[in-house]
């Protein structure tokens, strides 16, 4: 597919969904809705926030299928993918051939004017997708994998005014240090949220959160606030951030990017010696922002290969950050300041025979980054997750 040009694609049709996206969205689920009625219950109540990455996923597709409607098989695994992770909607794979009819249906409404035989095939390539979703989730159904796993919240601590560190309790659940987790309450229907294990996967099924509060983020605040003998659910790990462990390893979380290299950390003291030496350089908006300094800090004194740079993008707390002492620095360790993430970055060292990870808010991450390849070290060694 490489070859193929815009003009030897579905891609105009492509366009013109994105051009009345909220318009095709809202007529596939009122097309859906009525040929199901209890699919209702899967999604949010708010039908501005329902399903917002239905038409990327699917232009997307349509941008790479030829004219003749056949989607490539790279996309058809893409979209598999996506059929796996809805399961844990309780998106049955029966209903697949149905929405396939929806999505088909609504296609026919925003493209009065199309060419019979491009509609055609353009429906033709939403249904090969629907099929190979259906297809993936079946398979996991078949293979007993769990479309998702109830867990019950334990304990609540609050870390910040803003961060919270919450505990659960659930069924053993593998994923990989540095995974992330699709998880939603009770109190919010169809609303999910994505969250990064600080722990590694554990045979008792004990999960630990860091969870800070968005401005006009109902949905944050309600996670960093439950009540203990609340119910979540949790859906299957994503992402691949993670570590083989074999080079020098610097690992840099902005804000809340913390979260999935602590569990690195942790899954690095579970394998034998020797390790190789890990700098962790974590950042925060504020000082009482670093919100597991004291933990880390006082970890990396008990192993050798170990160290800890904390960095605020402020000097001092405003008085309404709330800091508590799981921020404050052991004797010894001192709060570095900089607005400035990627050339702190650069003033910290030579980083180009180390393996880099970095994770957190686009705008931190991406700038570490692009001071990460400025100062010379190698594509293939840095790899980032950004929200």
């Amino acid at each position: 597919m490489g070859d193929v040009t815009p003009s030897e694609t579905l891609s105009e049709v492509a366009s013109r969904v994105r051009a009345q996206e909220a318009r095709f969205r809202d007529l596939v689920h009122n097309h859906f809705f009525t040929s199901i009625l209890e699919a209702r219950a899967l999604f949010p109540l708010s039908r501005e926030r329902t399903h917002l990455g239905l038409v990327p996923v699917i232009t997307d597709v349509l941008d790479r299928t030829p004219l003749n409607g056949q989607v490539p098989q790279h996309m058809l695994d893409y979209v598999a993918a996506h059929g796996v992770r809805h399961r844990r909607h309780g998106f049955p794979s029966e209903a697949y051939g149905p929405f396939g009819d929806s999505l088909a249906a609504a296609l026919a409404d925003v493209l009065p004017a199309a060419e019979p035989e491009i509609l055609a095939a353009a429906q033709q390539a939403l249904r090969q997708v629907c099929q190979a979703m259906a297809s993936a989730a079946h398979q996991q159904d078949l293979a007993g994998v769990p479309p998702a796993y109830l867990a019950t919240v334990t304990h609540v601590e609050r870390r910040s005014r803003r961060i919270s560190v919450v505990h659960l309790d659930s069924q053993k659940i593998d994923y990989r240090a540095g995974q992330n987790i699709p998880v939603a309450m009770s109190y919010l229907p169809g609303t999910w949220r994505t969250l990064t294990p600080v722990l590694p996967s554990d045979d008792h099924g004990q999960l630990e959160f860091h969870i800070q509060v968005h401005e006009n983020g109902a949905a944050s605040g309600m996670l960093a606030n439950p009540r203990v003998g609340d119910y979540w659910t949790l859906g299957a790990p994503t992402g691949n951030l993670n570590t083989e462990g074999h080079s020098p390893l610097l690992l840099i979380s902005h804000r809340m990017g913390l979260a999935p290299m602590r569990a690195i950390i942790f899954d690095l003291l579970q394998r034998p010696g020797p390790h190789q030496p890990v700098h962790l350089l974590m950042s925060a908006e504020y000082p009482g922002e670093l919100h597991d300094l004291r933990t880390l800090s006082n970890l990396a004194r008990t192993v050798d290969w170990l160290e800890i740079t904390p960095v605020a993008e402020n000097p001092a707390d405003p008085w309404w950050v709330g800091a508590t002492s799981a921020s404050e620095p052991p004797t010894g360790v001192s709060v570095q300041v900089s607005e400035d993430l990627g050339q702190f970055v650069l003033d910290q060292g030579i980083w180009d025979n180390h393996e880099v990870l970095v994770a957190g808010p686009a705008r931190g991450v991406h700038e570490a980054v692009r001071s990460l390849y400025r100062g010379g070290v190698p594509f293939n060694l840095v790899d980032y997750e950004a929200w």
